[in-house]
């Protein structure tokens, strides 16, 4: 095997390594993508590097979009904004601003910023029906997730860090970048005579990853801070993966140990919960637990490993919890996990004919185009429960079926199709809720797994 040549940290990249770089994700780039840029070096050099890819590979960058993020924190920002439309024109990609209006937050800001850019992205991405995000994670980036997550005291999920690919709502996500330096970025667009955006909020020590750039330079002579973190990571990706297959096994319903209420929540057989190793057990409840609770995101693993050592220590003892919106009953045989009532009341939403929604994180609702007019979908609720009751259609299955997903028009009860109820035959083909159950954080899911895991 010809072991690739060495090459300096700011050495520009070369056509050979581009095609290295893009060839797997070649086959989703034939369909149209956007690319994530602000308008600073990294994301710069990404909107060249896939431009001159397209090009050698006979594409049009024109089917692709440059998102451009507003989120109106800076008085340079609508003028940085207009000028990555023009670079992207020039390089022959469509362009879209996508302002943040709502509310800043007085605090967290960087997330806050962070949740809205990829919300505003993501919805554009489905609304213009595009395969995927792109984005300019670097090998720099990489190195500094890591580490970040090691002073949290991460799982092996955390420190397995970014994927190239991975999905977070739905979005896909992909990471071309993240094996090479931001360095080698930076100097391959020197070499091209292109300029880019310094953010000043990246200089501010307020903010975790700055306050980490600062000591990166006193690592490097300990390895710490080149490419072996990165290395790590994807050994620890490799490892992580292994154990979401096994996890997927052990959760299919036909193993016997994880059954599925369609009203929205889980019984887990206790006994067999308890003779598996310890890292599979807490990633099936961690499962069940974030999907009952519809936040499609882990719960923290502290408390989560909490849960599973009492539930060790006590081997059949009564217990009960609340995590991540679900409620966790322990029994003798079986654990179940559900959709806890909380303190507000779950949504209601006004769904209108022909649209899909996902309510409360956890139903996949649809209304058929041949509805005439609008429905609105919330809760069962006692009320409901009581008149399923009447109706045969509720027995001994109050907790569970009171938060699961009903169709009501004016207050008259339309649909519960969790117990197969529809007030009128022609409403079956028309009104439809089902719980997503574990199917959103399976690793059979699609490229990666959800985000969010990435830091449990």
């Amino acid at each position: 095997m010809r072991q690739r040549p060495k090459i300096s940290a700011g050495e520009a990249l070369g056509p050979d390594e581009l095609d290295r770089l893009f060839a797997p994700f070649a086959q989703t780039l034939a369909r149209p993508c956007a690319l994530a840029v602000s308008g600073g070096g990294d994301s710069t050099a990404l909107m060249v590097l896939v431009a001159e890819w397209l090009r050698r590979a006979g594409s049009d960058p024109s089917r692709h979009a440059v998102l451009t993020v507003d989120h109106g924190l800076r008085p340079e920002a609508a003028a940085e904004a207009r000028s990555v439309a023009a670079r992207a024109a020039a390089l022959g990609f469509a362009h879209a601003t996508l302002p943040w209006r709502s509310e800043k937050p007085a605090t967290g800001i960087q997330a806050a910023a962070r949740s809205a850019r990829y919300a505003l992205m993501g919805e554009y991405v489905r609304r213009h029906g595009l395969a995927a995000l792109l984005t300019a994670h670097t090998l720099d980036d990489q190195v500094e997730t890591l580490l970040m997550r090691l002073a949290r005291g991460s799982g092996l999920d955390g420190l397995a860090a970014m994927a190239p690919s991975a999905r977070l709502g739905g979005l896909l996500l992909l990471r071309p970048l993240l094996e090479v330096p931001k360095a080698r970025l930076l100097a391959t667009l020197a070499a091209r005579g292109i300029s880019w955006i310094e953010d000043p909020s990246n200089q501010s020590p307020a903010f975790e990853r700055t306050r980490l750039r600062a000591v990166r330079a006193g690592l490097e002579p300990l390895g710490l801070a080149g490419p072996a973190p990165a290395l790590s990571a994807r050994r620890l990706r490799r490892a992580r993966s292994a154990l979401e297959a096994v996890t997927d096994d052990v959760c299919a319903e036909a193993a016997g140990l994880v059954h599925t209420d369609p009203c929205g929540a889980f019984a887990v057989n206790r006994v067999r919960l308890g003779g598996l190793p310890e890292e599979i057990a807490l990633r099936v409840l961690a499962r069940c637990i974030a999907a009952a609770g519809g936040l499609r995101q882990p719960p923290p693993l502290a408390k989560l490993e909490a849960i599973g050592e009492a539930l060790r220590a006590e081997a059949g003892a009564r217990a009960s919890w609340t995590l991540g919106r679900a409620g966790i009953a322990a029994g003798t045989d079986a654990v179940t996990i559900g959709r806890e009532p909380g303190r507000e009341p779950l949504p209601r939403l006004t769904v209108e004919a022909g649209a899909e929604v996902l309510w409360d994180g956890r139903f996949a609702v649809r209304v058929g185009r041949g509805i005439a007019g609008s429905v609105e979908v919330g809760a069962v609720g006692r009320e409901g429960v009581a008149e399923l009751r009447r109706l045969g259609h509720a027995a001994g299955r109050s907790r569970p079926l009171q938060l699961a997903a009903a169709f009501r028009r004016r207050e008259r009860l339309l649909a519960v199709p969790a117990v197969g109820f529809w007030a009128d035959p022609g409403l079956e083909r028309a009104l439809s809720a089902e719980f997503v159950g574990l199917r959103y954080n399976s690793s059979a899911a699609g490229d990666g797994l959800e985000e969010p895991w990435d830091w449990w």
